[in-house]
C-alpha cells in the first residue's frame, strides 16, 4: 500500500524579512551613529562652557535664528511624510497615478526646505556669521592677563576683518551719511595708535603748543563692543560688519555642520523622488516598484526625524 509523501518546505537561513529592507535599516542604523555623534558634540560643547564665565552661549537671536521660519520648516517636512506615506499607499492599492503625484508633492515640498534653508544660510553670511568670522570676545572682564594673552591673535585677526568691512561700508553708495559717520568714527579710533599730536594751551604763555600724548589703541574687545552697537542700530541696513558674539565661531562651526549635513541627505532623498517621478510620468511605474517606494519613504521619514532633534536645539533653547 502506498503512501503519499510530503516534501518539507526548503528552510532559508537569514532574518525574515526581504534582503532591501535588511540593507535599508542598517544603513539607518550608520546614519544615526552619524547624526547621534553630530547632536551629542553639539549637547557637549554648548554645555560644557563655563558657568562662571561672564559669556553665555548665543541665542537664537544673536545669531538671526528666526523660530517661526524654522517652525514652518519643520511643517514642511512632517507633511512631506505624510505624502510619501500616501504614494506607498497609492501604489499598494495599485492606483500608480496618484502614486505619482503623491511623490510629486513630497518632492516639491523637500525642494521647498531647502529653499527655506538657503535663504536662511544667505541670511549668515550677509551678517558674516561665519566659522572664524565672528569675534569670540565682547568684553574683558573677569579674563585674567593670560587668557587675554592667548585671545589676542584671533582677537587682531577680528580686528583687520572689520577695519577692511568698514572700508567698504564707506565706498558704499546706499548706506546712509549718518551710518557712514559712525563707522568712520570707528575706523579712526581703530587706526589711531601710539603718540598722537594734539594743541594744548600752556598755562604759562597762554598760547597753543603742541603736545604729544599717547592714545591707547582700541582692544578686539572694544572694537566688537563698538561694532555690535552699529548693527544694533542700524540693523535693516545690512552693513555685512561681523558681529562679536561670545562662542560665536564655535556656535557657526556647529550650526553649518549638522544644518548643512541634513540638507545632503536631503537633497539624496531629492533626487531619488525625482527618479521616482519620471519614471511614474513615463508610465513605466509598476506593482514592482511598491518596495522601492516604501524604502524611500523609511529613509525620508529618518530624515524628518533628524530634523524634529535640530530644530528644538538650535530655534528654541
Amino acid at each position: 500500500m502506498s503512501h503519499p509523501v510530503q516534501d518539507d518546505p526548503k528552510a532559508h537561513m537569514g532574518l525574515p524579512l526581504p534582503h532591501g529592507k535588511l540593507a535599508i535599516w542598517l544603513f539607518l542604523v550608520t546614519e544615526i551613529m552619524f547624526f547621534t555623534a553630530l547632536i551629542g558634540t553639539y549637547l557637549i560643547l554648548r554645555n560644557g562652557t563655563p558657568t562662571a564665565s561672564p559669556f553665555k552661549w548665543p541665542a537664537p537671536h544673536q545669531v538671526h535664528l528666526v523660530e517661526w521660519i524654522g517652525a514652518f520648516n519643520t511643517f514642511v517636512l512632517i507633511l512631506s511624510s505624510l505624502t510619501v506615506v500616501l504614494a506607498h499607499y497609492a501604489a499598494s492599492k495599485r492606483n500608480f497615478k496618484h502614486a505619482t503625484q503623491y511623490i510629486a508633492a513630497t518632492l516639491a515640498l523637500g525642494a521647498l526646505f531647502l529653499v527655506v534653508k538657503a535663504y536662511e544660510y544667505k541670511s549668515k553670511f550677509d551678517h558674516d556669521i561665519l566659522p572664524g568670522h565672528i569675534g569670540e570676545s565682547v568684553a574683558s572682564e573677569g579674563l585674567t592677563i593670560e587668557r587675554a594673552k592667548l585671545y589676542h591673535p584671533t582677537g587682531m585677526l577680528y580686528v583687520q576683518r572689520v577695519t577692511e568691512q568698514l572700508k567698504a561700508v564707506l565706498d558704499r553708495s546706499d548706506v546712509p551719511k549718518g551710518t557712514k559717520d559712525e563707522c568712520l568714527e570707528l575706523l579712526t579710533s581703530i587706526n589711531e595708535r601710539g603718540l598722537v599730536v594734539v594743541k594744548e594751551e600752556n598755562p604759562k604763555t597762554k598760547q597753543l603748543e603742541d603736545v604729544q600724548i599717547y592714545t591707547r589703541p582700541l582692544s578686539p574687545a572694544d572694537v566688537g563692543t563698538r561694532v555690535n552697537e552699529i548693527l544694533e542700530h542700524h540693523e535693516k541696513e545690512n552693513l555685512h560688519l561681523s558681529p562679536a558674539i561670545p562662542f560665536g565661531n564655535l556656535w557657526a562651526s556647529c550650526y553649518f555642520a549638522m544644518t548643512g549635513f541634513h540638507a545632503l541627505h536631503v537633497f539624496g532623498g531629492i533626487v531619488v523622488f525625482a527618479i521616482i517621478l519620471w519614471m511614474g510620468m513615463m508610465g513605466r511605474l509598476g506593482p514592482q516598484h511598491e518596495s522601492m517606494l516604501e524604502l524611500t519613504g523609511l529613509y525620508w521619514h529618518f530624515v524628518d526625524i533628524v530634523w524634529i532633534f535640530l530644530f528644538p536645539l538650535l530655534y528654541l533653547i
